[in-house]
C-alpha cells in the first residue's frame, strides 16, 4: 500500500460509497485508500513498481525510501505538494530535463 493508485470505476464508486471509513492516519492518504481496499477486500490487482516510483528529490535523504533522483526507469513521481516541485516533474519527463540528465548536468 502506497503511493499511486489507478482504480477502475467500480471502484471510484466503491470508495465514495465507503468514504465514512476513510481515515487518514499513520502513513497518509495513500496508506489509507490502501487500507481501506484491502479491509473491503477489493484491489486485488496488484501491481509493484518497485523503484520505478520515487520521491521527489528534494523530499528528503536521496537514497532513503523513494526519495531518489531522476532516472530513465521512473514513471511515477510522489511528493509532489506544490507547483514548483510538479513544475520539476513536467521539466524532467516533457522538457530537456532527461537531456541535461543525461549530459551531466
Amino acid at each position: 500500500m502506497g503511493a499511486g493508485y489507478t482504480v477502475s470505476w467500480d471502484l471510484v464508486l466503491w470508495l465514495g460509497q465507503h468514504k465514512d471509513s476513510y481515515v487518514v492516519g499513520v502513513g497518509g492518504e495513500d496508506y489509507a485508500i490502501g487500507a481501506l481496499l484491502h479491509t473491503g477486500d477489493k484491489g486485488k490487482n496488484f501491481v509493484n513498481l518497485g523503484w520505478q516510483v520515487m520521491d521527489h528529490p528534494s523530499c528528503g535523504e536521496v537514497g532513503v525510501g523513494w526519495c531518489r533522483k531522476y532516472g530513465e526507469d521512473v514513471i511515477i513521481v510522489h511528493q509532489l505538494k506544490n507547483y514548483h516541485l510538479q513544475g520539476d516533474a513536467i521539466e524532467y519527463f516533457l522538457g530537456d530535463g532527461r537531456l541535461a540528465m543525461d549530459e551531466g548536468q
